[in-house]
């Protein structure tokens, strides 16, 4: 019976047994980011407490596949596209992701933000970017890093050393003859989300129990029939 114990902890690797023994219950939420396969192309998305948020322009509904980050392993699951009835669409799928929380007050001049995504759906790629703050120029809009940023690109900012969900870069815009010419990136911001989370919906309130081929179990909830 002694020798149970040791094989046990022998198996772990290296990683699993730093953070078993360590006492740290801290989740691994840097890489909230995910890509998204549709039946029309690919989205790039982020994994929040609102859902994994994409803006939709590859399908609006339908099965899709879901590559995102458990702490920093890449994984693969099946799903759904859902629209949410605003500009973000919600992939829905069995298990849990990362999910990362929203920036609960307006984006400020001073604070930094970061851009990530992934585009393979094993490494993520991250670049600082600020807010623009140019003559003529308003509303949810970036500086342009002399980088490009892919449409759908998680933004964040770092909030108490946590980062928190700020948007999804929507595309580049250019002004030649304005005060503040230039080049800028637009984004779906938090006043974006608060408009998602207004659109009424229908809480499921009974769950079917789902029998997974890998042998996991999940409650999948039964979406009631509205007036019913």
């Amino acid at each position: 019976m002694t020798r149970i114990p040791l094989i046990a902890c022998a198996a772990l690797s290296a990683s699993c047994s730093g953070w078993f023994f360590s006492g740290y219950d801290r989740l691994d939420q840097t890489q909230p980011v995910a890509l998204i396969e549709t039946t029309g192309g690919v989205e790039l998305a982020a994994t929040t407490e609102f859902g994994i948020l994409t803006l939709g322009r590859t399908a609006q509904d339908g099965p899709c596949r879901v590559h995102y980050f458990l702490g920093p392993t890449p994984m693969v699951e099946d799903g759904s596209i859902k629209p949410t009835g605003s500009v973000f669409c919600r992939a829905d799928m069995d298990l849990k992701t990362q999910h990362l929380r929203v920036l609960d007050r307006a984006v400020a001049p001073e604070d930094e933000l970061l851009a990530m995504w992934t585009a393979d759906g094993v490494s993520v790629q991250t670049v600082s970017v600020q807010v623009a703050r140019a003559e003529g120029v308003e509303g949810d809009v970036l500086n342009d890093p002399g980088q490009d940023l892919p449409a759908g690109a998680s933004l964040f900012v770092r909030e108490r050393n946590d980062l928190r969900f700020v948007g999804l870069v929507a595309g580049k815009a250019s002004f030649d003859n304005a005060p503040g010419a230039g080049s800028f990136y637009v984004y779906a911001g938090v006043n974006r989300i608060r408009e998602m989370l207004a659109v009424p919906e229908v809480y499921p309130t009974e769950y079917e129990t789902k029998f997974r081929l890998d042998d996991i179990t999940v409650q999948k909830p039964i979406q009631p029939t509205p007036g019913k």
